[in-house]
């Protein structure tokens, strides 16, 4: 007898999703979101292989063009202009699609997998988090700049017509760029990763690590700290799906992060553009730690609101007891 794998966690049912709520076809019902699908490894690698090749691919396209209107840039120092900007979070859009759609045909599931697992995406999840993580993410902002000023590597408070379109820019793309990162390394890639193994524990394990290192290697840095914050974010965010049970909570930490990050940077950039430089010893550095702090206290904000709210309510109300 195939034995079945042990849950991590409560996953119950929400009773105002009707008949979306119940565990979509070719998913385990009692497996948590993130290690809810049924692959065969070598469909899996596809999976996982593609994904950040869809995005090189995609953003040489889209590059193209904005070299085409700005000129070359310096590879190891981009310039974040509008058009940079407008680039990034379409290509990333692009990319967070074409994963969904390859995963769902891979694993045999509806699309709707990528998202949630036993319940509905919940909207007033993802306003609820939206705000939440935006006090969180303006806490860690308001900390750095005052335990690590230096860090920042920002300028003068200087606003003009350059400033305006980025922030423009920023706060109809940026949120783009962020959720498609979560649909296409969390919502695609973890639960690829983590159908590789019967125990839920081990796919746990296992997707969180795949999903840091394809997170980290999309960014292009050898900086030591860059690359361990991005690999707490990405760890961070996949348990925030493990314990909300779909991906509303980490597009929600994910997209204040980078929109409250991309209209500081804006602001502070002295009238200009700012630069991204991952090269080695180029980040904050050890600075980074109060932004990993932050990110550990983002999950602990969605376990609070999962175990105490009244999301967390409905769910455990709606759980039916196991069959013997």
């Amino acid at each position: 007898m195939m034995r079945t794998p042990e849950p991590l966690g409560p996953q119950g049912a929400d009773p105002h999703a009707g008949a979306a709520a119940a565990a979509l076809p070719g998913t385990w019902p009692d497996r948590p979101f993130g290690v809810h699908f049924r692959m065969s490894r070598w469909k899996s690698l596809v999976v996982l292989v593609a994904i950040p090749l869809i995005l090189l691919l995609v953003q040489i396209i889209l590059f193209q063009g904005v070299v085409l209107i700005e000129g070359p840039a310096d590879p190891s120092k981009p310039a974040l202009t509008p058009l940079t900007i407008a680039a990034t979070g379409l290509s990333t859009a692009v990319t967070a699609v074409l994963a969904t759609l390859l995963v769902a045909r891979m694993a045999k599931v509806p699309w709707r997998a990528v998202f949630r697992h036993t319940r509905a995406f919940d909207r007033r999840r993802l306003g609820v988090y939206l705000l939440g993580a935006a006090v969180v993410v303006g806490l860690g902002t308001i900390a750095t700049a005052l335990i690590a000023p230096g860090s920042s590597g920002w300028g003068a408070f200087e606003v003009g017509p350059l400033v305006v379109a980025t922030i423009a820019v920023t706060l109809v793309f940026t949120p783009l760029q962020a959720a498609g990162e979560e649909v296409a390394f969390r919502g695609a890639a973890v639960p690829a990763a983590g159908s590789w193994f019967r125990s839920t524990r081990l796919g746990v394990v296992f997707g969180i690590l795949v999903s840091g290192v394809l997170f980290a290697a999309v960014h292009v840095t050898l900086d030591p700290w860059l690359v361990s914050y991005l690999i707490v974010f990405s760890a961070c965010t996949v348990i925030m799906g493990l314990i909300s049970g779909g991906l509303e909570a980490a597009m929600a930490f994910h997209v204040s992060n980078n929109v409250l990050v991309g209209l500081v940077n804006a602001l502070f950039a002295g009238g200009g553009s700012s630069v991204v430089d991952r090269g080695v010893g180029s980040g904050p550095g050890a600075a980074l730690i109060i932004l990993m702090v932050m990110n550990v206290l983002a999950v602990l904000m969605v376990w609070f609101i999962e175990r105490t709210g009244r999301f967390a309510i409905r769910t455990r109300r709606a759980t039916l007891p196991a069959a013997s």
